[in-house]
């Protein structure tokens, strides 16, 4: 990709979270409760966070310090951020164009899903980790409609236990009410926090069901956590 391509998603992702900040008013910003600390660290990085809004990655990625920031790849279902298909609306295939674009070249996204199984989706993530990349995903899969936490798929504590990675929870809470599914653009003067918790590491025989239990027990709102 050339420097002129990159520059324009690089502006785009910016331009959507201080669209959201300045745009409508908003607050966004972090708490440290460890794992702010924790990202400066040299030794592989699994950041795992809930999901609530399609505002999150731009809050996650806008919050994280600008030292972290190029060596963090999203995962992103290879379905959802696809091309549209031959033929669809030129609405569906600008805003498919779009996602996908920002997915891959703003977020560097590592696309899992569709014809890559859970096996061969972790052993593409293992492989980033192993190369010096931070990997961030969102346990629960997909976007809550509640905004209560959803069960956790198993690829996070499979990433974990098989690479011994240091895994930092993350809380968003505000997104939802900021854009919900229902929404294609965001309500104004919102609070948006992201809390950035200690973190974790896979204890000795620890399975994958017990590891999830606590990283579902850290992506639980303020008052549950504690």
């Amino acid at each position: 990709m050339s420097a002129l391509a990159r520059h324009f998603w690089s502006v785009c992702a910016s331009s959507i979270y201080h669209g959201l900040r300045l745009g409508t008013l908003s607050t966004v910003r972090a708490v440290d409760e460890g794992g702010l600390e924790a990202l400066s660290s040299d030794a592989p990085i699994l950041i795992v966070a809930n999901h609530q809004s399609h505002a999150d990655t731009a809050v996650l990625h806008g919050l994280l310090p600008k030292a972290c920031r190029a060596r963090v790849r999203f995962v992103a279902s290879s379905v959802r951020f696809a091309h549209a298909p031959p033929g669809s609306p030129l609405r569906e295939r600008f805003e498919r164009w779009l996602l996908h674009g920002l997915a891959l070249h703003a977020y560097r996204s590592i696309l899992v899903g569709g014809e890559l199984n859970g096996l061969r989706s972790v052993d593409t993530l293992t492989d980033a980790l192993r190369e010096g990349a931070i990997i961030a995903m969102y346990p629960e899969g997909t976007r809550s409609r509640d905004g209560r936490l959803g069960p956790l798929k198993p690829g996070a504590a499979m990433l974990a236990i098989g690479t011994g990675c240091v895994v930092i929870p993350v809380r968003i809470d505000g997104t939802r009410e900021a854009l919900p599914k229902s929404l294609h653009f965001p309500r104004l003067r919102n609070r948006v926090i992201a809390r950035f918790r200690e973190p974790l590491v896979a204890r000795s025989n620890e399975t994958h069901t017990e590891l999830l239990a606590r990283i579902a027990a850290s992506l639980a709102p303020e008052e549950l956590s504690r």
